[in-house]
Parts: C-alpha cells; structure tokens; sequence
C-alpha cells in the first residue's frame, strides 16, 4: 500500500519475488517479465528513499542527549540526539537530510559512570573528526610534489 514505508516494500518485495522466483514459478516470458519489473521498481524505491539506519542507545543517554558516529556504506555520519527522544523517534543524520536514524531506547542493564559515557561520545566525535579531516591520497601527492618542486 502506498505509505507505509520501506520495511513493508521489502516485504511485499520479498513476497513476490518467492512466487515468481524461476524455480517456483515456470520460467514464462510473462514471469520473468513480471519478476523483472518488480526488481526495477524497487531498485527505484531504493535509490529514491532516504537510507534509514538503526541506532540502540540506553535510557540515560536519551534523557541527556548525544553524539554519535555511523557508518553508512563507506562513509562515517555524525548523528546528534537531542536530550529527551524516544523510543522509534527518526532523526536525519549531520549534514545528510536523505539518511534517516531510527533511534532504539532501551533499559540500562548495568550502571555505569557518567564520565564513561562521556569518554565515549568523545571518542566517537574524535574518531568523525580524524576521518575527515585526514588529508586524502590527492592532497597527499600534491603536498609531496610541492616539497619536491620547492627542494628543486
């Protein structure tokens, strides 16, 4: 049904690509044409849909906020969670407005320090941060033709 998200596209996907999977179904033209355009359609979907991600955080850290680090692919997102969310609350990631965060609260199971949570959200930041602001193989190479040339 229109609407009602990604989970149940893949679903229905999913459902449909079982019935009409050549070795179910006879392989006819009409089938295969059939499997064929679902597989374009949610290829579509896919390209066309934010990309959602999952984050789990305990109930302290959502009472007081925090920052954290992903990955989408290859690429490192920083997501930012404001003090007081709940439980299935989306939130778009820094910076990235097509990557969408699910965020999980769930109980504390032991008790832990404040500074421990604190050392962490630092280091996650720490870590985005080293990631980009890492010179890349290009800017690399140039730095070292430059000192090449002005040894030269």
């Amino acid at each position: 049904m229109p609407g009602d998200g990604p989970g149940a596209a893949k679903s229905a996907f999913r459902a449909l690509v079982k019935m009409l999977h050549p070795d179910i179904a006879p392989p006819t033209p009409a089938t295969l044409a059939r499997l064929a355009d679902i597989v374009a359609a949610m290829e579509l979907i896919k390209a066309a849909g934010p990309a959602c991600l999952e984050i789990e955080i305990d109930s302290t850290s959502a009472a007081t906020g925090l920052t954290r680090t992903l990955r989408s692919g290859e690429r490192p997102i920083l997501v930012r969670i404001p003090a007081g969310i709940r439980d299935g609350e989306q939130i778009a990631a820094v910076g990235e407005p097509d990557i969408l965060v699910t965020i999980r609260v769930h109980a504390r199971s032991a008790p832990q320090t404040e500074p421990d949570s604190v050392l962490a959200e630092s280091a996650d930041l720490d870590a985005f941060i080293h990631e980009y602001s890492r010179p890349s193989a290009h800017a690399r190479l140039a730095r070292w033709i430059r000192k090449a040339q002005s040894a030269a």
